[in-house]
């Protein structure tokens, strides 16, 4: 038996959580779609009635969840976006004063 999970490098830099693993570059577009899919399917199914008003109780729920799964994903893409400009903006008024000629 090994103390090391399956995601652990082997200089034991990042070890133990495989939750933050070093993921794919497309793997938040990935992501995205899939919750976008889930979405989409929820809300077909509780608005055209294509299935029995029983799956209303259960595609509710899920379309919820994967909606602010998907708020939750935009704030944080967005997060780093808005910390730069808001770092650009002025803080506060600086007062320059005349010096006089001399």
């Amino acid at each position: 038996m090994s103390a090391l999970t399956p995601d652990c490098d082997p200089d034991m830099s990042h070890c133990g959580q495989p939750w933050q693993g070093k993921s794919g570059p497309g793997a938040s577009i990935l992501s995205v779609a899939v919750l976008l899919t889930i979405l989409g399917v929820s809300l077909a199914v509780v608005a055209t009635r294509a299935v029995s008003d029983a799956f209303d109780f259960v595609a509710v729920p899920i379309a919820l969840m994967a909606g602010v799964s998907l708020v939750r994903r935009v704030a944080r893409s967005a997060a780093p976006a808005v910390r730069a400009a808001s770092a650009r903006v002025p803080r506060g008024v600086t007062v320059r004063r005349s010096q006089p000629a001399g």
